[in-house]
Parts: C-alpha cells; structure tokens; sequence
C-alpha cells in the first residue's frame, strides 16, 4: 500500500525561521503573495517587522517614465509595472520629468510638480503627492499657497518616524520670494493631521541650492554654494527636529561636477568627474547625528585613465544616480549616447566603478530622440518596503 503524503505549509516551520526567509524575501514578493495563512498575514502586516525588512533591504534604482522601473543592482533584474492611474489622472502626469523631482524616505517617494494650474473653478490642483511604488498607494498633498518654480521640498522626521513624517517645502530664491511677499518663505505640512503650518525662519538669501537632494536619518541635506563664492559647496541641510537651516559642512575642493548620496543609511557621499579627465573621486562623510555635531569627507577612492564613461555628456542630461554594493565600489546609473548624425539615440547604462577601473557596463534603456528633454531625471536611489504611507491620526 502506498504511504501517505506529507503535507508541509511554511507556517509549521518555528517563528524565528520564518522571520529570516521573510525578511530575504523582496517587499515586492510579500506583497503580491498576499498569504492566505492568518499568521504568516499577521507577521508581514506587523509594524516591527515591516521596518526591520526595510532595513535590510539593499539600495535599488527607481525610474518613471512611460512605466515605473525598479532595479535591482545586484542582480541587474528590472522590474516594470504601469504608472499609477491616480498619476496618470493628473494634469502633470510623472512621465513629464523636466516639471517633476522626486524625494526618497524610508520607501516612500515624495513627488512634487514644480508647475501650478488652475481648475475652471479658480481651484488649485495638487501639485505634491507621497507614493510607495510598491504598495501602490497615493496620497495627494493639498497645496497651502500658490506654487512657483523654484519651490524646493524635502521630507523627514523629528527623531524617528513614529514621531510623524512631515514634508518641508520652502523658495529660496531672492526674484521668486519678492515676486510673493504676502505668502511665506517656510512652511510645514504635517502627516499626523494633514495641515501646513509657517515656521519663523529666515532664508539666506546667497545660498544657491542645488536641486539635488537626498534624506538621511530623518533630515534633509543638499549641495549649496553662496553666490559670491561659486567655487566653494557645501552641505545645507534642514534639520526637522529643531526646524532649522544649518551649513554642516564644506565639500571637498576637487571638480566642477558632484552629485550627491547617502551612504549605509547614517552618511553623505559624493560622486565628483572631471570634465576634462574624466577622473572620478568618491567621497563618504563621517556619521551623521553622532553627537558633537563635526561632519567630515574623506576621499574613498578615485580612478583615473583613458576609458572612463563621462557620467554626464551634457549640462541637458540627467545627473547620474549611485548606490554601493560593495566595499570601494559604486553603481552608476547615467544617461550616454550611441551611434552617430541620424542615428544617434540616448542610452540608460548601468556601470559597475572601483578604484581599479569600470568593470562592466549594461544598457538598459535605449531612445532615438534627439534631445535629453526625456531624460532630465534619469532615476532615484529606492529602497522597497511595505511601509505604508502616513495617513491623519497615524
């Protein structure tokens, strides 16, 4: 006679060795699998563990275009889905990229439209909007003033997400603040009760911020320069704790071109290239947040020679996007060109650099456009979680 099957479920195995396959298995995977089991349901629904998963999930590249790519530098996998409907809808839709900038936090992109239009009935359309590609969820931001051009925003926290996201958008430029002296420069919206509030501070007004920006341990930080002083950058950030300015540090005095990124969570990069040379430097600062306040580069490598890519053929491109997967080793993700006269079409690559030269390269993306007006914003650094999205009360 036959002997029985054995029937196996995941859920007989102990707790502690379905947290670790979980905690292995990509948010994406978690969430279409939906598990039907009412335990395994409880466990990747539990806060504690949606932000342990979180923090053990490795960097990836976000790109929305015609559709939204997400892509896994290790294993050079991209996964493709269609642009939200709820983002379609809008009248500027995510795949105008010269008009959109996007902001990452804990999973969450933050998507400003920097354009204002108004309704037939003298309304505003909401221009901000907070979206977790992998949940697919969206909640609009509705707008507290008019919107200009040079509106810049940012996201964080005051000590740790439990205590509330909230969103800062503030115009630094002179023409734009005298252009609405009856509207305010700062100004707060907060999640926890979806309203925006003023604060009482006060913009230099010959800081010149780059709109490259990234969100580290709750605080923003950008590359800025004064205007009287083109050649000397430093790092301007926004602390949310204190809600305050702050210049935290000056940038290493080496090429024209930095593009700005976050390092293991708790630090600042920057990626700089020579025009000319096409020497690459790699800078990591030391931990933020330790205490005494001091921030400091120090240069983690460089490559020079013959056969390095430029990362930016031109000041119409895309900046590059970076993330590291190893140690002295960083992936690019830049905007090239192919081909000549006629013939030429842009390129999406993915370059792995160390210090001992470019190890490989991929194209992921080819068009045949004859401008980079598509490509304005190549992609954003994305990690993936099931972290959902701040709501009012929560």
């Amino acid at each position: 006679m036959a002997s029985p099957r054995r029937s196996w479920s995941l859920s007989l195995l102990p707790p502690e060795i379905i947290q670790e396959i979980f905690y292995k298995t990509p948010a994406e995977a978690l969430v279409l699998s939906k598990p039907t089991c009412k335990k395994l349901y409880t466990l990747i629904t539990d806060h504690s563990f949606i932000y342990k998963h979180f923090q053990r999930t490795q960097e990836h590249f976000i790109r929305a275009s015609d559709t939204v790519q997400i892509m896994d530098p290790i294993t050079r996998k991209i996964s493709v889905s269609p642009v939200p409907n709820e983002l379609l809808r809008h009248p500027f839709k995510i795949d105008t990229l010269v008009n959109t900038h996007m902001v990452h936090c804990d999973g969450f992109m933050l998507v400003a439209y920097n354009m204002l239009k108004y309704r037939d009935d003298g309304s505003r359309d909401t221009n901000l909007a907070l979206w977790n590609p992998v949940l697919r969820n969206i909640r609009w931001i509705e707008p507290s003033r008019s919107i200009t051009t040079s509106d810049y925003h940012g996201i964080g926290y005051k000590n740790k997400p439990s205590d509330g996201y909230k969103i800062l958008r503030f115009t630094s430029r002179l023409w734009e603040i005298e252009r609405h002296e009856d509207e305010p420069e700062v100004e707060i919206y907060e999640c926890k009760t979806s309203s925006w509030r003023t604060l009482d501070v006060e913009l230099d007004e010959g800081v010149i911020i780059m709109l490259n920006c990234v969100a580290v341990m709750g605080n923003m930080y950008w590359v800025a320069y004064r205007d009287e002083e083109v050649e000397t950058e430093f790092i301007w950030s926004f602390d949310f704790s204190d809600e305050s300015f702050k210049e935290i540090c000056f940038c290493p005095p080496s090429y024209d071109i930095s593009h700005l990124a976050s390092l293991n969570g708790d630090s600042l990069s920057l990626l700089k290239q020579d025009e000319v040379s096409r020497t690459i430097e790699v800078w990591v600062s030391s931990k933020l947040g330790d205490g005494d306040g001091d921030v400091s580069f120090s240069k983690y490598f460089s490559l020079s020679g013959p056969d390095i890519p430029a990362l930016r053929i031109d000041d119409e491109a895309a900046r590059p996007v970076y993330c590291f997967v190893k140690t002295k080793s960083v992936l690019v993700w830049c905007v090239g060109v192919e081909g000549e006269g006629d013939n030429v079409c842009r390129c999406l690559t993915l370059y792995e650099i160390d210090e001992d030269g470019v190890r490989n390269d991929k194209v992921t993306e080819r068009d045949y456009v004859h401008d980079y007006s598509r490509s304005n914003l190549c992609g954003y650094v994305y990690v993936p979680s099931m972290i959902p999205l701040p709501w009012v009360g929560e």
